[in-house]
């Protein structure tokens, strides 16, 4: 039975927190929030970070370099599935104001503006993903609704549903589905956002879901929490059924994560400025940047 539910409760501050960030140094250290991560789809050597000063690749684990040269906030930012080139991007461009929705079909070198996402002036989405299974649709999260566009990013729906969440993520094979993290719980919606109902509730009531990610080679779905850590489900499951893999050093919440399309088991997450990889599925973390 399908029904819709209202989520109005305030996710942990550290998800948005990002006044007052320092300008980021040259090529050693991020020194800024991480609003997003993402491993290239055409080379497991390149992890994309989008950051609160511009969007950053860091190469082998070891060389950090400013993609292009923009310095704006990438609160929203999302990579095209099967097109590495191609990313989307929302936030506050640097010299302030929201940046509506934008494309870059060149690595992040360059971006359009695709549209405000809004009648009423610019989004800034604080969360996005674009659908798995189906590249046209894409979803963006802006004060407490989900917005949703069919044709690439051109046009946006806002649908109807009040909720507070922190993260969205799409099934790999399924369009209809789509999952988003908020406080309690991870939700998912059967009908591309138009009602949302429990997926997995987390063993305490005052943990959060702070991000999502799938794992298409390992069908494998990926949540990290404030208190449990990282934890797995398999997608092929009836039920979601999540086992706790392990956490980061001093037990610091993994606020963004990325898998490694091509390698299943290796993962990314990010803590505030710093970067820490995984290659056992999340067991044992060791921080890269």
């Amino acid at each position: 039975m399908k029904f819709r539910i209202v989520i109005l409760l305030t996710l942990p501050l550290l998800l948005s927190a990002c006044a007052g960030d320092p300008a980021p140094s040259q090529q050693s250290t991020l020194n800024s929030h991480v609003h997003g991560l993402a491993v290239d789809r055409s080379d497991s050597s390149h992890l994309y970070i989008a950051t609160h000063n511009g969007l950053f690749l860091l190469s082998d684990d070891k060389n950090l370099e400013l993609v292009g040269t923009s310095r704006d906030d990438y609160m929203g930012f999302s990579p095209h599935p099967t097109d590495s080139k191609i990313f989307f991007s929302s936030g506050h461009p640097a010299s302030g104001g929201n940046m509506g929705v934008r494309k870059s079909t060149n690595g992040g070198e360059t971006w359009k503006k695709l549209t405000n996402g809004d009648p009423s002036g610019p989004v800034d989405f604080h969360a996005m993903t674009v659908s798995e299974a189906n590249p046209a649709l894409i979803y963006g999260y802006y004060r407490g609704y989900v917005y949703r566009s069919e044709d690439s990013g051109e046009t946006w729906e806002i649908l109807q549903n009040q909720i507070a969440i922190s993260s969205l993520a799409t099934h790999p094979r399924n369009e209809e589905v789509v999952y988003a993290g908020t406080n309690g719980a991870l939700i998912q919606s059967q009908n591309k956002g138009e009602d949302w109902e429990p997926a997995f509730l987390l063993e305490q009531a005052t943990d959060a879901v702070l991000d999502i990610e799938v794992d298409r080679t390992g069908n494998t779905l990926w949540i990290t929490t404030l208190q449990q850590g990282v934890l797995r489900a398999n997608l092929d499951s009836t039920v979601l059924n999540f086992e706790t893999m392990g956490a980061l050093p001093g037990n610091k919440p993994a606020v963004q994560l990325a898998a490694d399309q091509k390698n299943p088991g290796v993962l990314y997450a990010a803590h505030e400025s710093n970067i820490y990889k995984s290659s056992d599925s999340g067991k044992n973390w060791q921080k890269i940047l």
